[in-house]
């Protein structure tokens, strides 16, 4: 199973280590391969009996058996993403960018290496014009609103290749005529192949194209697109829970965080509206920043705080270490917020990978929020011990595949809630900070329904989170394209997935009675690595039968 994935699963190939200068295919027909393959694997997984496998082995099994139901669906996943949309597109030439520019460039062997790294990450940019032709065959088109987004990717990926072309001093071991001949080579390269694959995929988004695309964005758009969302909705909540029963719990979610912001102006003496509360949160000097270094310095000020506090509450913390880093300046323009960067070989250090980009603009109230979410106690606490963890089998340390990310974003979730019970919101300004983020997650769950499943259109849905939330509208504007056009349904798992732990740790509070232990429920949820919502689910009533230890 592992090297049947390992050619295109980009974080399992980070976690092992494997090069990629060699990069498959990336056509339909590959994945309907691969999911012909794990229907195979799945029959006969499904003949090996669950009962008398130890725990860890059952869940393998279980696990892999919903992971072959999931490739079923690659195909079709692979044909209604783009390719060069902000999140989606940005997120995958990111990968690949840092794995290359990660390598060491020391011998003629390493020189070599990644020049092959590069023409196969030039012949893969290539083959995305394939894909682009193909979904519009197939009546699949970015919208119209979404695509000079798309543009500006595109130029601003090909703008960006020059940071291939190694600096002089990646190459003082070379002698003198070999550094000269490989700099030489690379440029050539970069200005012959990789950047010119950006601009031809850029170029295909021309007026012929833009006149065929949806003018709405949403799936419910999209030739077959209804259908599709649905088994996106499955997947990224881990629950079979209708669009409007989702969109119900996003309303529902906002009605109570206006009362907890009801509390919260009352507690500060506060007695004006909630867009004038919010207003003088977005002012205070306290909350601002003027240059990137500045927007780090918010963002550590919160780790420090919390990490004398964190081996109350866990029994396993990770060896990896973590830090902030600003995002590369080619993709900030599409970004709304940052990204956790897991650990790799190239980059030992799990990063929250934050926007720099026009700071003076933004409050920094929610910092605090963030950064327990991307790195302690969410996303790095999760990430790093799964990837630690040797005594999972090496497909389950990997953390690249869809339908995990109801596990993956409901811990990081879970432990910015976490972190309010553990006291780590010092003011009532941060605590509104953690709210605010509440509050645009629960809108993700009503305009990522009501865009996709539900027929609103893009002024409804801009209407909607400018009255329910306090983004601004450049913010707005960016996360609808990313619900609607580049990754429809993964923003349902943030506060679904959160939504479902805290009902696995009620249920296991009501079990164990006196014996409920922090520590080991947090061991116990972290222990198997992310897994489907609906094995975790079984695995902690296994765990609290057995006595909760």
């Amino acid at each position: 199973m592992v090297e049947m994935l390992r050619p295109f699963d980009l974080p399992l190939r980070a976690l092992v280590g494997d090069p990629i200068a060699v990069l498959p295919p990336d056509t339909l027909e590959h994945w309907e391969t691969v999911a012909a393959k794990g229907a195979g694997f799945r029959a006969k997984l499904e003949a090996i009996p669950a009962a008398g496998l130890d725990e860890q082995d059952r869940l393998t099994r279980d696990y892999l058996i919903a992971l072959t139901h999931g490739i079923d669906d690659y195909p079709r996943f692979w044909l209604y993403a783009f390719p060069i949309t902000p999140y989606a597109g940005g997120w995958r030439h990111n990968t690949i960018r840092q794995s290359a520019l990660g390598t060491p460039l020391e011998t003629a062997e390493q020189r070599a290496y990644y020049i092959a790294a590069l023409k196969a990450y030039a012949a893969h940019v290539r083959s995305q014009a394939g894909k682009l032709a193909l979904q519009a065959d197939r009546g699949i088109r970015i919208a119209r609103p979404a695509i000079p987004g798309a543009r500006r990717t595109a130029a601003n990926l090909a703008q960006a290749s020059a940071a291939f072309v190694p600096a002089t001093e990646r190459l003082s071991s070379a002698p003198p005529e070999e550094a000269a001949f490989f700099h030489a080579e690379v440029a050539a390269l970069v200005e012959g192949e990789l950047a010119p694959a950006f601009t031809a995929l850029g170029a295909m988004l021309d007026d012929a194209y833009v006149a065929a695309a949806p003018e709405r964005p949403g799936l419910m758009w999209q030739a077959g697109g209804a259908d599709h969302y649905g088994r996106l909705a499955r997947l990224h909540t881990g629950t079979d829970l209708s669009a409007d029963e989702i969109h119900a719990i996003g309303v529902e979610i906002l009605r109570d965080a206006r009362a907890e912001l009801a509390s919260i102006k009352q507690s500060v003496g506060f007695t004006g509206s909630d867009r004038a509360f919010a207003a003088m949160v977005d002012a205070d000097p306290r909350f601002s920043a003027t240059t990137a270094e500045e927007v780090a310095a918010h963002f550590r000020r919160a780790m420090e705080r919390i990490e004398p506090v964190l081996p109350r509450y866990f029994s396993l913390l990770p060896n990896a270490p973590y830090g902030i880093e600003r995002a590369p300046r080619h993709i900030e323009e599409g970004m709304t917020f940052g990204f956790y960067r897991s650990p790799t070989p190239e980059q030992p250090v799990g990063a929250y990978v934050y926007n720099g980009a026009s700071p003076e603009t933004t409050s920094y109230a929610n910092a605090a929020a963030l950064i327990y979410h991307e790195l302690l106690p969410g996303h790095h606490f999760q990430i790093a011990l799964q990837q630690e963890n040797k005594a999972l089998p090496l497909l389950r340390r990997a953390n690249g595949f869809l339908f995990l990310n109801a596990f993956v974003e409901g811990w990081a979730e879970y432990a910015a809630d976490l972190a309010d019970e553990m006291g780590m919101y010092a003011t009532p300004y941060e605590r509104f900070g953690r709210l605010y983020s509440k509050m645009f997650l629960a809108n993700r769950l009503v305009v990522d329904t009501g865009l996709n499943a539900k027929g609103w259109t893009h002024e409804e849905a801009r209407r909607f989170m400018q009255e329910n939330t306090f983004a601004s509208d450049a913010e707005i504007e960016s996360e609808l394209l990313r619900y609607s056009t580049d990754i429809p349904g993964q923003a349902l798992s943030y506060a679904m997935g959160q939504r479902e732990l805290l009902r696995m740790r009620a249920e296991a509070r009501a079990a164990l009675g006196d014996r409920f232990s922090w520590p080991a429920f947090h061991a116990a949820v972290l222990t198997p690595g992310a897994v489907p919502m609906s094995l975790l689910d079984a695995h902690l009533q296994r765990w609290r039968e057995a006595g909760g230890e």
